[in-house]
Formats: C-alpha cells, structure tokens, sequence
C-alpha cells in the first residue's frame, strides 16, 4: 500500500536498550521508490514506460498482481508489523521487488540504498548518544541466492548501489532479498538511534523489445 509520511510522522529504525544496549527494535517501515527517467520519444501507447515495485517483510513472499504499486511520486512502504526485535548482532530480513510492466521498451536497472533523513553525527543533547542509526547497519542484498551487493550504511553512496548488466524486460519482475544486520559490536552510544531506509530503483529505458 502506498502511504503519505511527513518528514517527522515518519517511523524510523529504532535502537532501543535496557541497560547496556541488549535489544533493538525495529520500529520503522522500509520503504523504496522507483524514479523513472524516460528518454525515449513517446508516440503511442505501445511506447510508454512504466515501473511498478512491491515489497514484504517474509523472503518467501511472491507478489501478486495486487501488490504493484507505482511509487515515482510517494514511497512504497513495507509494513513491519510485530516483528521488531533486532538484537545487535542479528539480521531482518526484507524483499523487494521491481516489475517492468511497459507494453515494449525494456529497462536498464540501478538499486540505490540510501537513508532519506541523514542525522550524521548528531547527538542527543541530553545523552550525548548518536542519533543516527544507518552508518551502523550491514546491508547484503541477493537475487536468486546469487549476491548482489553487501555494503555499510556509512560507505559512500556511489558504493551503496548495484547496477545491472542485462535490461529487465517488458512483463519481468526482479526479487531481491535485503538482509540488514546490526554488528554485535555496536555499544550503548548508538542506544536509541534510529533510521530510515530506501531503496530506490532508478530505471533507464535501454531499447524497444523486439
């Protein structure tokens, strides 16, 4: 489902502790947008260009047609639902799903991983405790059990992305697994930091399909 969040009703990734960092919970919903860059000339409705996504917090989930969204405008959020509980160095695992549905131009794909409200190095003025979550978390993404892409929130974004080789064509869907870990060694400066996360899919037409 689609959902409208201001900046501050947004949920976020939170890491909550009693006494020396001993649970995290997740609080927020992963959320991902696709932004869709046509180049070609559109001249009938064989030659439009559209990407839809979908996403679910079970690795075994399959889309339906129900479940496509188009998310170029709001963002597509995953609802977490009662599983929130992220010991540090335990994983949650997400997927998300990207489906060319136009009639005849295939799609030249990029996955962006980003965090759509950076805190940096801020801190609680009170505490002194980080409020930024993101930089800490390991990101592994797969497609098929092949790996795609494993990356710390706090790489640079040009290393926080994965671009395929071959076009995704007219009526094909691409499904990702996202596994995303808190180390183990993360200490109690991080206690109640939190985080937002995006995936964004940034598609290129590439070439009419035959």
């Amino acid at each position: 489902m689609t959902q409208n969040c201001s900046r501050r009703g947004r949920s976020r990734l939170a890491l909550a502790a009693g006494g020396l960092l001993s649970i995290a919970a997740l609080t927020t919903t992963a959320f991902f947008t696709d932004f869709v860059d046509l180049e070609a000339q559109v001249d009938g409705t064989r030659n439009t260009f559209d990407i839809v996504v979908a996403g679910a917090t079970d690795p075994h989930w399959q889309p339906t047609a129900d479940d496509w969204v188009q998310a170029d405008e709001e963002a597509f959020i995953i609802d977490l639902g009662e599983s929130t509980e992220l010991p540090p160095g335990a994983t949650k695992h997400v997927k998300i799903a990207v489906k060319n549905v136009s009639p005849d131009l295939s799609a030249d794909l990029t996955l962006r991983l980003a965090d759509p409200d950076p805190q940096g190095d801020a801190v609680n003025p009170e505490t002194g405790r980080f409020l930024e979550l993101f930089d800490k978390l390991e990101f592994e993404l797969s497609e098929q059990g092949e790996p795609l892409l494993a990356v710390s929130g706090g790489a640079p974004a040009d290393e926080r992305q994965f671009s395929w080789r071959e076009p995704l064509e007219p009526d094909r869907v691409r499904e990702i697994i996202v596994a995303i870990t808190l180390p183990a060694e993360t200490d109690d400066r991080w206690q109640q930091a939190s985080t937002q996360i995006q995936f964004g899919f940034e598609a290129v037409n590439s070439h009419a399909a035959p």
